[in-house]
């Protein structure tokens, strides 16, 4: 018996030895294959420690641990240059005691896309998202409040936004995204105009429906390889006739409208009222007359025509010529681009923002991908290398201006900077008129804050409705705009179908709706 107890007392001893052995060789085995290599190059790896203050032991511990990794997803293509750009990128957000490494995807078709991938369980941990499909897509859970999240750890940032700008970004009182912050009174109701033509020409600023007439005719008349106007978008006429709140719609597709002179704020039917019967008649007017060509057919678009120096007129918003700038200059030389305002009786801010960052739903790391949105906004150090990559291999700044003109193309970081862009913090290209950028950043003072900014219309009870009559508007709004059709001659065909699609519901839902907001 007693030799028997001293057999197992034998074997217990022995695998317990065994055991530790094992255990030794397989945490030395995990250490070297997580700590070999801190160069920062590859997504999910540790890419560095900059806390020298611990001990030896903390220090082993921080370089085998390894970073999260969060994946943004944005619409467009993968510049050439970003996997350098990330790399710099992610080393300083370690550098910073972030531990996240993070990696860009882009997709096409963007919002069907995206919708889909996250259904399927895709995870994403950053999104663009856009005012006119945030509701939507929320309740379709592609998105997941950031309150939170933002609170614990973007601070800071939360403080500095505005009220109006967190109202953008919300829906039913949660914050759902971060909206960029920028100039927003008429955002979309602009004009890109050639300012050096209208300089040639001897005509005075543009402010005014007149003036504009007055260009375009001395294009056609001076210029006949210019066309004076190319694009169907009506909203750069929306601030003269129709200065109001569109609840549903986007790039001028508007089925109601709100004026925000009314002290009832009704919601009423836009496509036959007086105002857009007048938008619709001046584009028709234009066409008329020439301005607007019949056959466009020798430029691809009206941007690319317009950026080639084909086009002397196009609909845009306001940050739209900063953007181009780089573009059109290296195709026109001595080119200058104005954006002109149809001044309207009064200016009005009815938009928090349009274009925003957010979460998708099915991040498992939402402290971590608030943690990155507040890291770009944080510094002007980080939101360059985040908005246009490492200063002075892709850019080089210029009296504080982003110079690209001897950077080879493949070089240039040419990323989605719309996104997130920032007045306080943007960087504009050298070739963007200092005055220009000093007017955008007075661009919205003197301008009324209505009390629909921030309001987004939940669409779950009108779905069908809107969906329907948002066919019916991509079935006349292009020959409206581009003057094809009279509206005179189409009003009754077009409303018959709108009502019969449900506009009476999106009317009642969205009186409803904007009520309540505003009680």
């Amino acid at each position: 018996m007693r030799r028997s107890k001293t057999i197992i007392v034998l074997l217990l001893v022995a695998a317990l030895t065994l055991a530790l052995f094992t255990g030794c060789s397989k945490s030395t085995t995990d250490t070297e294959s997580k700590g070999s290599d801190n160069s920062g190059t590859d997504i999910g790896e540790n890419t560095g420690n900059n806390d020298n203050t611990g001990s030896e032991g903390t220090d082993d511990k921080k370089n085998t641990e390894e970073a999260v990794k969060l994946v943004a997803v944005f619409p467009g293509t993968q510049p050439e240059c970003q996997p350098e750009v990330l790399e710099a990128i992610n080393k300083k957000l370690v550098e910073d005691g972030l531990n996240i490494n993070v990696d860009i995807k882009y997709i096409d078709d963007y919002w069907n896309k995206l919708a889909l991938d996250i259904a399927g369980g895709t995870v994403y941990d950053l999104a663009w998202a856009h005012s006119s499909t945030l509701s939507d897509l929320v309740a379709k859970k592609v998105y997941q409040p950031i309150d939170e999240a933002m609170e614990k750890n973007a601070p800071e940032l939360l403080e500095k936004m505005p009220e109006y700008l967190i109202k953008g970004g919300s829906v039913a009182g949660k914050l759902y995204a971060i909206p960029r912050n920028i100039p927003m009174t008429a955002f979309n109701n602009v004009y890109n105009v050639r300012g050096d033509l209208r300089e040639k020409y001897g005509l005075p600023e543009i402010t005014d429906i007149k003036g504009l007439e007055a260009f375009m005719e001395a294009v056609q008349k001076n210029d006949p390889d210019v066309f004076p106007i190319v694009g169907s978008n009506l909203q750069p006429l929306y601030p003269v006739y129709a200065n109001y709140f569109f609840p549903i719609g986007d790039g001028g597709k508007n089925p109601v409208y709100i004026d925000p002179a009314d002290p009832n704020f009704t919601v009423k039917s836009f496509w036959d009222s007086d105002a857009f019967t007048k938008v619709a008649e001046k584009a028709k007017e234009w066409r008329d007359k020439g301005y607007q060509p019949a056959d466009t057919s020798s430029i691809e678009n009206m941007d690319t025509g317009f950026d080639y120096g084909k086009v002397a007129v196009v609909p845009a918003n306001i940050m739209r010529a900063s953007e181009r700038i780089d573009t059109i200059t290296a195709n026109v030389p001595g080119v200058k681009v104005e954006t002109v305002l149809l001044e309207p009786e009064k200016r009005y801010v009815f938009l928090a923002g349009d274009n925003m960052l957010a979460v998708p739903s099915t991040s498992k790391n939402v402290d971590k991908a608030v943690a990155l949105i507040n890291w770009i906004k944080g510094s002007q150090e980080n939101y360059d290398l985040w908005s246009y990559g490492v200063e002075g291999e892709n850019y080089k700044l210029v009296n504080g201006a982003v110079d690209v003109n001897d950077i080879p193309g493949e070089k240039r970081y040419t990323t989605n900077v719309w996104m997130w862009n920032d007045i306080e913090l943007a960087r504009f290209s050298s070739n963007y008129p200092k005055e220009d950028i000093e007017k955008l950043k007075v661009w919205d003072q003197g301008s009324e804050v209505t009390p629909f900014v921030g309001f987004t219309v939940d669409q779950s009870n009108i779905k069908t409705q809107v969906s329907q009559i948002t066919a019916v508007m991509n079935e006349y709004y292009e020959n409206i705009g581009l003057g094809v059709l009279d509206i005179n001659e189409v009003r009754d065909e077009i409303m018959d179908k709108m009502w019969a699609a449900g506009l009476q519901d999106v009317i009642d839902e969205v009186q409803r709706q904007i009520n309540e907001y505003v009680k």
